[in-house]
């Protein structure tokens, strides 16, 4: 009876298994554009760049690091990277809060203001964070018209005058993992805190913040990538005695005449990146939160 029975299941799985099997040959073929379109759009220029740092036999991974800018804006670059993401997640995890809280007039607005920002140039926010850090800019005069300040900033093309302007655009990537986790939040489990008397507080301790601690660190983790190569609003607003390596690559591939240099630097900064985001991915499942 055993040998029977397995046998009668075996015949009755066979037909699910050729099933699957031929729809996943009939869809396998739509992996392919994807994957086309990333060898020329990804592969192509990264091979370009391999073979361009080997035209002096590899030497330039050692001369990169003779580059008097090179090591400096490195560590520059990583530190912004680091503040930029912790400031952004922060302000970030309250902004998603604020809209999944706020009543339907004011959660449009937020919202709103939140895609509009993400929809419009990055150059032309740069440029209007430059109108407000200018030494007699728009803090300058709101400053000076309350009486706190009669001498002009010297805030703009600083290291610190980076950090609004580049957590202003980064802002949407922390706040809508955060969004789509709270929407995602069953509210009978919320309602259930509530009836077994847990205030707002034990409530978002216990229910709310372990659901979203994923979309933070995916967030989070997105926002430190992007940072790491991030080449306009730094270049923008820290200027050239605050460069970082994106700043650094453009000067020796444009300026320094030394394309061999600025594709060693752009391979390790690429390489890192890659390497970085699959560690996170890996712990945080940071591809999941994002399709």
């Amino acid at each position: 009876m055993t040998t029977q029975s397995a046998t009668s299941a075996a015949t009755r799985m066979a037909p699910a298994t050729r099933a699957r099997r031929v729809r996943s040959h009939e869809v396998g073929w739509l992996l392919w554009p994807p994957l086309i379109f990333f060898a020329i759009a990804l592969g192509f220029p990264l091979v370009s760049l391999f073979g361009l740092s080997m035209e002096t036999g590899g030497a330039a991974y050692a001369g990169m690091w003779d580059v008097a800018a090179f090591p400096g804006s490195l560590m520059r670059t990583v530190v912004m990277a680091v503040v930029v993401m912790v400031l952004t997640v922060v302000l970030g995890v309250f902004y998603a809060l604020a809209i999944a809280a706020a009543p339907i007039w004011l959660r449009v607005t937020l919202l709103a203001a939140l895609l509009l920002s993400l929809w419009t140039s990055v150059m032309v926010r740069s440029f209007g964070w430059i109108l407000l850090e200018l030494p007699k800019g728009a803090i300058y005069w709101l400053l000076n018209s309350l009486g706190l300040r009669e001498e002009p900033l010297e805030f703009y093309q600083t290291t610190l005058g980076m950090y609004p302007a580049m957590i202003a655009v980064m802002l949407p990537f922390a706040v809508l993992p955060v969004m789509s986790a709270l929407q995602s939040i069953d509210r009978e489990q919320l309602n259930a805190a509530r009836v077994f008397g847990a205030g707002t507080g034990l409530t978002f301790r216990t229910v709310t913040w372990p659901q979203i601690v994923p979309a933070i660190m995916s967030g989070g983790v997105l926002v430190f990538v992007m940072s790491l190569g991030f080449y306009v609003t730094p270049l923008l607003l820290g200027g050239p005695a605050n460069l970082t390596v994106s700043g650094v690559i453009n000067g020796q591939i444009n300026q320094a005449n030394r394309p061999d240099l600025g594709a060693a630097m752009s391979i390790l900064l690429v390489g890192g990146t890659m390497l970085i985001y699959l560690i996170a991915d890996r712990l945080f499942r940071v591809s999941e939160k994002w399709g």
